[in-house]
């Protein structure tokens, strides 16, 4: 025997009440004729204590009442019945990513998933409950939805099961612990016997992992107030154990991959099941599958990292895709796909001022090798300039003939041939001594490098110092020149100089403070121009050993020019024939074109905000993107001035990033942007009874699926003869009221006439 609403026993203080009212009297007096008021002495008196109880049995009839009273109000309890007592039943319908799996239907029948079978178990749970029971429904997908709050019977919690199918989240969502927390506000308050909130799930200890500190509270506040009476049960559906190989992880190794080199798709996997298994991996560039499988032996819960390696030949955008080729009882996590970015040649167009005449292939021999004789040098320096050298570094494989390439191509024209050029197929310009250009071609090139391209500008012997300095030079910021830097005189050094290692922290230079990413100690220039002075906005990258300037970056626009003090000519120096030269030019190449920011990431998690890198020139000046995925509407994003945009929580698929489009127009460069279940869902490690109570933080039990059978709590609450008593018993006290005050008034009246 208990009491539902114990506070209510507080009441019993109320009987203290009538028998103070009791032993109150009034001092009534008979009434007498007398001829005159004023002949009587004033004599007054109030209420006082009798002596004794007057109508002892109307006393205790009243008292009964409210005992009765007191009595209902606590709704008693007696659980001895064996009849089903009114209780509160939530269901909670685990719908994350892991639901998806497949197991043998515990009931009979076929295979089904751990969602069917949780809606399966919903309907037979919920009708259970009739009235005065009350039930809810909840479900914990991508957000926490209350399908049907706490209402009398089953019938509302059963409709609303039935009109809205349920679908497995590509992730968590929110959580257990919010839907859990949701699903006690609604019990909060209630006042039977017990007020149950039944999870179906999985028990993997990843739907707990978020756990946040309002609904901890929410949840510890409701136990405080229902005590032993909330029930918080987690109903096992998947059992101990589940056989899985999962793909957690896959990426391209380098970023984008150039034509001509290998891509490599790592891809991680992990054993999730209790037994030993093979992985047999395939890979797939776009449709087309690779008939050649990859088998990997795995421990139970042993993970490894399997390279994946397709030749590329061309340039494209697509998604490669890592696949599991044996199903398992999982099928979300045994495919994943990421984008495939197979970067175009970079192009680079050098406008070679230098009046000579370049080529022969057999005079560039020199470049590369750390010594050459003073006659090579020589012949060298009086046949090759320093744009034909530039040429031969940026893609020697090319040059001489090899099969191998750095994708860079590398275009070297004249001055004046550059109005029958399209600049905007070029990445990066080189301007090699060049002193004139036609006012067009100017305009072109400062355009050109504002829109985001790169210029880069080489101060040899050819260069003439006072028409460069009148064409690119400028020292008013509000009408800035090309140049970073006024050009100055040829200054020749005897003895040579050498680079100031400790000025190397530019993002083109930083790799080469370390001599074994390619030594640059040993050069030295015996040639370099002067420059007395800054562009406005401009900034050294790196000087020499006596503190000469060597190398001027300035931002125009959105993009970026740098100028170097000094040529590529073998006389100038030994900068070409240093081993570390190919390696400066092609991460020159790099910076120029955004290789040197790190890749990225493309893959996004279901289900989680993200920030994705918009930098790429194909979307300057745009202030808006959109994200379209392959059905639906397409997601409006906002460019950062830091040139990213925001993901909001997005369902797992492809997606294709690009700029707005009028309706029905799909031309225009967009990239893939792949979004993949969350991988935390293929991790099926299990939480017990223990750990469930200590994050929660209130008492958690966990049961077989078989034991749901068993949760209708038993008994009797003892309100209604209470209520019946206390009817009769106040109808009661009415009655002898009534007869007491009709005697006492007979009396009054016989007395008075005697």
């Amino acid at each position: 025997m208990s009491f539902l609403f114990p506070a209510m026993l507080a009441g019993l203080a109320a009987l203290s009440i009538p028998i103070a009212l009791h032993l109150i009297a009034r001092h009534k007096f008979p009434i007498r004729d007398f001829p005159s008021l004023r002949l009587l002495a004033r004599d007054e008196r109030t209420n006082v204590f009798a002596p004794k109880l007057v109508d002892p049995w109307q006393l205790l009839l009243r008292l009964l009442v409210l005992l009765l009273l007191a009595l209902a109000m606590t709704r008693l309890f007696l659980p001895w019945f064996n009849s089903p007592a009114p209780h509160n039943r939530v269901i909670v319908i685990d719908a994350s990513a892991s639901m998806r799996q497949i197991i043998k239907n515990p009931v009979g029948g076929g295979p089904i998933s751990l969602l069917d079978l949780a809606t399966q178990e919903a309907r037979r749970l919920l009708a259970e409950v009739n009235p005065p029971s009350q039930s809810a429904l909840i479900i914990a997908g991508a957000e926490t939805r209350t399908l049907a709050g706490l209402q009398p019977g089953h019938s509302a919690a059963l409709a609303a099961l039935e009109s809205a199918p349920l679908q497995a989240a590509d992730g968590s969502g929110e959580g257990l612990l919010h839907a859990v927390s949701a699903a006690a506000d609604l019990v909060r308050g209630r006042r039977e016997v017990a007020s149950q909130i039944v999870v179906l799930s999985d028990l993997r200890a990843g739907s707990l992992a978020e756990r946040n500190q309002k609904d901890l509270d929410r949840l510890t506040r409701v136990r405080a107030d229902l005590g032993n009476r909330l029930n918080l049960l987690f109903v096992d559906l998947a059992g101990p154990s589940t056989e899985n190989v999962a793909i957690t992880a896959t990426r391209v190794r380098g970023g984008n991959v150039k034509v001509g080199d290998d891509a490599h798709i790592e891809t991680r996997i992990r054993n999730n099941g209790p037994k030993e298994a093979k992985a047999r991996l395939q890979l797939a560039i776009g449709n087309q599958a690779d008939p050649a499988l990859t088998e990997i032996p795995l421990e139970p819960g042993a993970e490894a990292v399997v390279d994946l390696t397709t030749p590329i030949n061309r340039s494209v955008r697509t998604l490669a895709e890592a696949r599991l080729k044996d199903p398992d009882s999982v099928a979300f996590d045994n495919t994943s796909a990421v984008p495939l970015n197979v970067a175009e040649s970079r192009r680079v167009l050098i406008l070679n001022g230098h009046t000579g005449q370049p080529e022969a292939t057999s005079s560039l021999a020199g470049l590369g090798q750390a010594e050459a004789s003073p006659l090579e040098e020589t012949e060298a320096s009086n046949a090759v300039d320093g744009a034909t050298i530039l040429r031969y570094a940026l893609n020697p494989g090319r040059e001489l003939g090899r099969a191998s390439g750095t994708g860079i191509e590398a275009t070297v024209i004249a001055p004046e041939a550059i109005a029958n050029q399209t600049l905007s197929k070029f990445e990066v310009i080189v301007l090699s001594d060049v002193t004139q250009l036609p006012a067009q071609a100017m305009e072109d090139l400062e355009t050109f490098v504002r829109e985001g391209r790169s210029l880069l500008i080489l101060c040899s012997e050819g260069l003439n110092v006072l028409q460069f300095n009148r064409l690119f030079f400028s020292a008013d910021p509000q009408h800035p020149g090309l140049s970073p830097a006024q050009v100055g005189n040829d200054l020749d050094l005897n003895p040579a100089i050498s680079l100031d290692l400790n000025s190397l922290n530019h993002p083109w230079l930083v790799p080469f403070r370390d001599p074994l990413q390619g030594d640059l100690s040993a050069i030295q220039f015996t040639k370099i121009r002067d420059l007395p002075a800054l562009a406005p906005g401009a900034s050294v990258i790196f000087t020499s050993a006596d503190n000469r300037p060597l190398a001027i970056e300035m931002p125009f626009g959105h993009g970026k020019v740098i100028l170097l003090a000094f040529g590529l000519e073998m006389n100038r120096g030994n900068l070409a024939r240093s081993r570390g030269f190919p390696a400066l030019m092609w991460r020159l190449v790099d910076y120029f074109t955004g290789q040197l920011r790190p890749p990225s990431p493309d893959t996004l998690t279901a289900l989680k905000p993200a920030v994705l890198d918009v930098s790429e020139p194909a979307f300057a000046f745009a202030t808006e993107l959109e994200l379209t995925p392959k059905e639906g509407p397409a997601i409006r994003l906002v460019i950062s001035p830091e040139q990213t945009v925001l993901v909001p929580p997005l369902a797992a698929g492809i997606y294709q990033l690009h700029k707005p489009r009028t309706p029905g127009t799909t031309a225009g460069y967009s990239r893939n942007v792949s979004i993949q279940i969350d991988p935390s869902e293929s991790d099926f490690t299990r939480f017990n009874e223990t750990e469930a109570s200590q994050w929660l933080r209130v008492p958690v039990r966990i049961i077989p699926l078989p034991e749901t059978a068993r949760l209708v709590p038993t008994g009797m609450e003892f309100w209604k003869p209470f209520v019946w008593l206390l009817f009769l018993v106040y109808l009661a006290e009415a009655v002898t009221g009534y007869v007491l005050s009709a005697r006492r008034e007979k009396n009054r009246l016989t007395e008075g006439a005697t």
